[in-house]
């Protein structure tokens, strides 16, 4: 046993030994490695979301196809309008449009939503072109190119313009004709005779259907001829209005527009606008506005904009300037 201690104490040096060598080094984190969490957090949550497990914020405007650029949400925003185009109808006949069947509506669901404004005019009083441009079409509109079905237009002349104010190609169309004046590959000018009102096609009551269409020739290409025709009076503007609820629909329901009389406040109605028909039968709307009520030919001045809905009254003053466009929109909470 004199060894005892001896062996002893070798075993365990060795023992020690091949644990010390058998044991990973520490590793010091690199700066790749320190940077993986956040560079890896950014790629899976864009800046344009909340982080995992916190409420995204609700956004303060429902958005339209182009944005408005002030809130007219709110208050209300003035725009430049495009009064760009001559009446069809000369200023010695009936140059007003008709306001019972205004663009877009249906009268309530008695009619199909007119995708124009009409003229009430008797049979034979001229027809002008709005604006200097090619024709395109002047014949029985069959087959049906630019209507729903054959004859609904019944004579019928298309004009194409290129508008230096405009990027997209516009075109004008003129229905119910007794005559057509002019041909296919015609160049026309402003103010131009191209046929003459009647009561073709399937019109109730002789009068011009007159339509504008923006970008397209199709059914739908269609834009209110009531924010594109050149205003009867200087002073005069328009306004567009739009309502949806929270989620962004739209609510269809009449628009009420009455006059503020600045002597003694008082309030005049000019009109009840019926909205754009539904989405199963639509209309174009303007690309900027986005609009489901308008009315133009409005004196320059303040107005109030009202409405009930679901129990509540809903009402907004604006103001309507010479040659501008009032956009107003309201959100039903």
């Amino acid at each position: 046993m004199r060894y005892g201690w001896s062996w002893l104490i070798f075993f365990g040096a060795i023992i020690l030994l091949v644990s010390c060598t058998s044991m990973p080094a520490p590793q010091t984190p690199t700066e790749t490695i320190i940077s993986a969490k956040p560079m890896l957090t950014k790629t899976l949550l864009p800046p344009t979301f909340a982080p995992l497990g916190e409420q995204s914020p609700t956004p303060t405007m429902i958005p339209t196809a182009t944005p408005i650029p002030c809130d007219a949400y709110l208050e209300f925003c003035l725009d430049d309008g495009h009064f760009l185009l001559e009446r069809p109808i000369d200023a010695a006949y009936l140059d007003q449009i008709e306001r019972g069947y205004r663009y877009g509506t249906t009268v309530d669901g008695k009619r199909e939503p007119h995708h124009g404004v009409e003229f009430s005019n008797a049979s034979g009083t001229p027809i002008l072109a709005a604006e200097a441009g090619k024709v395109i079409f002047a014949a029985e509109d069959k087959p049906a190119i630019y209507s729903p079905w054959e004859r609904f237009y019944g004579n019928l002349v298309v004009i194409q313009h290129e508008l230096p104010e405009i990027a997209d190609q516009i075109y004008t169309l003129y229905a119910h004709l007794s005559t057509i004046q002019v041909e296919e590959g015609d160049l026309v000018q402003t103010g131009e005779q191209i046929g003459d009102v009647g009561m073709s096609g399937g019109a109730i009551g002789s009068h011009l259907h007159f339509e504008v269409r923006v970008g397209g020739k199709t059914y739908t290409d269609t834009r209110n001829p009531e924010l594109w025709l050149k205003q009867l009076d200087e002073n005069q503007g328009a306004i567009v209005g739009r309502v949806v609820n929270q989620d962004g629909k739209l609510i269809r329901i009449p628009l009420f527009v009455d006059k503020v009389e600045s002597a003694d406040s008082t309030l005049e109605r000019v009109a009840s606008l019926e909205a754009y028909a539904p989405e199963d039968h639509p209309v174009g709307v303007d690309d900027f506005w986005d609009e489901t009520h308008a009315i133009a030919g409005l004196p320059a001045g303040e107005y109030r904009l009202s409405f009930s809905y679901a129990g509540q009254y809903w009402e907004r003053f604006v103001e309507v300037r010479q040659a501008k466009v009032t956009a107003v929109y309201f959100i039903i909470e």
